[in-house]
C-alpha cells in the first residue's frame, strides 16, 4: 500500500511543515499522525482541528516525539517519503509499522 493511497496532509505552521496525518492504514475512520518537529498537545490539537475540522478522529503524538524524515520535511514528498523510526499507534489500537519510499511496511 502506498502513502498516497491513505490521503495524507500536511500539516502547517506559521507557514512552515511540521508534521502530516494520512489515514490509519488498519482503521480507516481514523488517521494518524507524524511531526519531524516535536509538538505539545494542545498545539497538535490546534493544527489537527484546523486541517481536519471540529470533529476529527486523529490520534496525536507524544509531545515529545519526532520523527526524522529522510531529506527533511521541507522537501518531502509523499510519494517518496521515508520517516524513521516506526510510527507505532499501537497503543490506540491502530497501526505500527514504517513509511519507506513512500510505502506503508509492516503492520496490515
Amino acid at each position: 500500500m502506498r502513502l498516497t493511497e491513505l490521503d495524507p496532509v500536511w500539516l502547517m505552521k506559521d507557514g512552515v511543515r511540521v508534521g502530516f496525518t494520512f489515514k490509519c492504514p488498519t482503521k480507516l475512520e481514523w488517521r494518524q499522525s507524524c511531526f519531524a518537529v516535536a509538538m505539545p498537545t494542545k498545539e497538535q490539537w490546534t493544527l489537527f482541528e484546523r486541517e481536519h475540522g471540529e470533529h476529527f478522529n486523529v490520534q496525536g503524538c507524544k509531545p515529545t516525539c519526532a520523527w526524522k524524515i529522510a531529506g527533511g520535511i521541507a522537501n518531502a514528498t509523499f510519494e517518496t517519503m521515508t520517516v524513521t523510526s516506526s510510527l507505532d499507534g499501537s497503543y490506540g489500537g491502530m497501526w505500527h509499522g514504517h513509511i519507506t519510499n513512500g510505502q506503508i511496511v509492516g503492520g496490515i
